[in-house]
């Protein structure tokens, strides 16, 4: 009986030792990772709507569809063009996470209340394959949205037209969700705009 007790209660310790070192692990890693995640954030809010200093949630969690957040951007101080009073609300930050080819893809999309454009995409954590669909979190694509107006975008292979987002080479279906996102963010505006909810 002895030979069963002693390898089973040295195998109960051993477990017991090792959870309490990985929960102490998590728990000194998480309000720097939970820090780090919300730099990030605001960092992305920013520059996805730059006229905009201070962010305050309006809602979480749509009940479907990949919205995840949307923010309310208001001015705070002045700006170049001189348009906007202190405090005054100059657009929208959209929080979404569409699926991509290689699963979620978190990104912000930024619109203006004042001219209804978009004003700037920003991805923020992605699975997509490595030279391909990664080419989405780089300036160079994401800056095919900015000052789009708010219209439905269509993705084309070739020569996009003013409503149109040219794909990334062999990586339509990243292209696809990421515009997606955006009509979805458009979508959301829109209704808050008929509804009175701005």
């Amino acid at each position: 009986m002895n030979y069963i007790i002693k390898p089973a209660a040295t195998l109960f310790f051993t477990a017991v030792i090792v959870i309490a070192a990985v929960s102490y692990a998590y728990n000194i890693t998480l309000e720097p990772i939970e820090r780090q995640a919300r730099r990030t954030r605001e960092t992305a809010m920013m520059a996805v709507l730059p006229q905009a200093s201070d962010f305050r949630l309006k809602q979480s969690r749509e009940p479907s569809g990949s919205i995840v957040a949307v923010y309310e951007g208001f001015a705070n101080g002045s700006f170049a063009d001189g348009n906007f009073a202190d405090g005054a609300l100059v657009g929208f930050v959209v929080e979404l996470s569409p699926v991509g080819y290689g699963g979620n893809i978190d990104l912000m999309v930024g619109i203006s209340a004042r001219d209804e454009k978009i004003t700037g995409v920003r991805i923020l954590r992605h699975n997509e394959t490595p030279g391909l669909g990664a080419l989405a979190a780089r300036e160079g694509f994401y800056r095919r949205f900015d000052n789009k107006p708010l219209v439905p975008l269509t993705v084309v292979r070739s020569s996009p037209g003013e409503y149109e987002i040219a794909a990334i080479t062999a990586s339509t279906i990243t292209t696809r969700a990421v515009t997606n996102a955006v009509n979805e963010a458009i979508e959301w505006y829109k209704s808050a705009l008929e509804g009175g909810g701005r």
